[in-house]
């Protein structure tokens, strides 16, 4: 069977299956159950029939901000996916802990760790909801497909062992799409403009010393994504079944 990493979509852009990669504990990562994406809202008519017909998403996991979601929109109920709001991050800083003051003068790897560090009990949250074959096919997103979802994706694909080169390889491969993306975004929120100007200037790429920096990091810090998912309280058993179901 042809399998095709990137689904072609009219409003999605970034829209990619996490089926096919190698892992070290054997076999290799199922087709056709995890997809990651920029945001769902952007879905056409089109594209639903896609995503919710031909792929059959049960469940989608959106990582957006609560701001995000109420001034570009959400997932189209009528889709009859079943949606689940974990923000990981919240840029108007109302619901959750205020990030590091020192923030913009990190490098991008530093701004991940930063990210999946005080944002680490929703990203445990998420990948639990991501781990459940019983939710299956499942797609998980943020805007842009990039950051918060491209660290969600190196993380469960660390949890089943991928190697580390097809994981900065993942992340990379939003690349071609990241112009698109970027003027999709401002677009949308044209306020962010503001925001990129006072972050690294690459932080609309997706370079891959950045992924391989923050796995750098997860090793040092965590010993590893599993010692990151336990810390933040992803169930011992939820990894186990996550490597028993999704590697084949």
């Amino acid at each position: 069977m042809n399998h095709q990493r990137r689904i072609p979509l009219d409003g999605c852009v970034n829209f990619r299956d996490l089926g096919g990669y190698a892992s070290t504990l054997g076999g290799t990562t199922k087709w056709g159950v995890l997809f990651r994406a920029d945001s769902l809202h952007r879905l056409s008519r089109a594209d639903g029939a896609v995503v919710a017909g031909r792929l059959g998403i049960r469940t989608a996991v959106d990582l957006r901000a609560n701001d995000e979601r109420e001034r570009v929109g959400v997932l189209d109920p009528s889709l009859g996916i079943v949606e689940h709001h974990i923000g990981t991050t919240d840029r108007t800083m109302h619901t959750y802990e205020r990030p590091d003051p020192d923030l913009m003068s990190r490098s991008f790897g530093q701004l991940y760790e930063n990210m999946i560090s005080s944002g680490g009990e929703r990203f445990a949250a998420a990948i639990e909801l991501v781990a459940d074959p019983d939710k299956w096919p499942t797609a998980f997103f943020c805007m842009a497909g990039k950051d918060r979802t491209g660290c969600l994706a190196a993380l469960i694909l660390g949890l089943v062992g991928v190697d580390r080169q097809d994981i900065v390889g993942d992340y990379a491969a939003t690349a071609p799409a990241a112009p698109l993306i970027r003027e999709r975004g401002l677009a949308e929120l044209p306020d962010m403009a503001k925001v990129w100007e006072k972050l690294p200037d690459d932080i609309t790429t997706a370079p891959i010393g950045a992924m391989s920096e923050l796995l750098d990091i997860v090793d040092a810090r965590w010993g590893g994504p599993k010692g990151y998912a336990l810390e933040y309280g992803v169930n011992s058993q939820t990894i186990e079944r996550l490597r028993d179901t999704f590697l084949v």
